[in-house]
């Protein structure tokens, strides 16, 4: 499922600068505080992704804005179920993920952003339960969306990778690495993006900040990851219809 944005806020989730590693012969800055010590900069993503992965769930605020225009994310997120709430302006749209199913619920207008319902099906179903069952077409999307992998994808930076000072964000020591945006490139986006990761056990990311350009347009994130761990005990919601009954006009 696609956030609820503008397009080039979106793409601050899903472009980057052309991914390339660096040479064998090129010396690489390491980190110099707690349990980073040592690492290099693809090393301490790697380190952040697996203390993640481990941790098994997190809780993630995350904020863009291009000029008088915002967009706010907030969710939990595990292996195996998330939950994803995304407001931009008066549209709204949120996704309970549980069960193997994807439960969508959001206003006419965040329904036709997010889904692509036209206007009067959005209009029908707005505010109601929606349930993406893994026969539909926007399931996988959606899982992509809130579950704990999908985030993760969305926070590495790319390209060619360089570290910050050691810092503090919310009372952890944390040091940074910096490249291109997360994702997959596209063409006239630029941007850069660094993932900040805790350097005492566990080593998980802390916090998120990016910029994009594209043209004219500048768009700025920001996000921060607690809970680390902290198990989500979600449920379905009731009285939910099926999103393959859903008419398409």
């Amino acid at each position: 499922m696609r956030k609820l944005v503008a397009v080039v806020i979106s793409t601050l989730f899903a472009v980057a600068a052309s991914s390339c590693s660096s040479s064998p012969s090129t010396p690489v800055s390491t980190a110099t505080v707690g349990a980073l010590a040592g690492k290099t900069p693809a090393q301490i993503l790697s380190a952040a992704n697996a203390a993640a992965n481990k941790a098994g769930a997190a809780h993630y605020v995350l904020t863009a804005v291009q000029g008088k225009e915002s967009q706010t994310i907030t969710g939990d997120a595990s292996q195996n179920e998330g939950r994803q709430s995304v407001v931009q302006g008066t549209q709204h749209i949120q996704v309970v993920y549980v069960g193997g199913v994807a439960y969508v619920q959001g206003d006419s207008g965040g329904l036709t952003s997010a889904m692509g319902m036209t206007a009067s099906v959005a209009k029908t179903y707005a505010n109601k339960w929606i349930a993406v069952h893994s026969t539909d077409s926007l399931f996988k999307s959606i899982v992509s969306a809130v579950s704990l992998a999908g985030t993760l994808e969305q926070l590495n930076p790319s390209g060619k990778l360089t570290l910050t000072k050691a810092s503090t964000v919310g009372g952890q020591q944390v040091v940074g690495v910096k490249g291109g945006l997360p994702g997959t490139p596209q063409s006239g986006v630029t941007g850069t993006s660094t993932l900040f990761v805790s350097a005492s056990k566990p080593t998980v990311p802390v916090k998120f900040s990016g910029t994009a350009s594209e043209g004219t347009q500048h768009v700025v994130d920001t996000g921060t990851f607690t809970n680390w761990g902290k198990a989500l005990n979600l449920s379905a919601p009731a009285g939910s219809v099926a999103y393959s009954s859903l008419p398409t006009k």
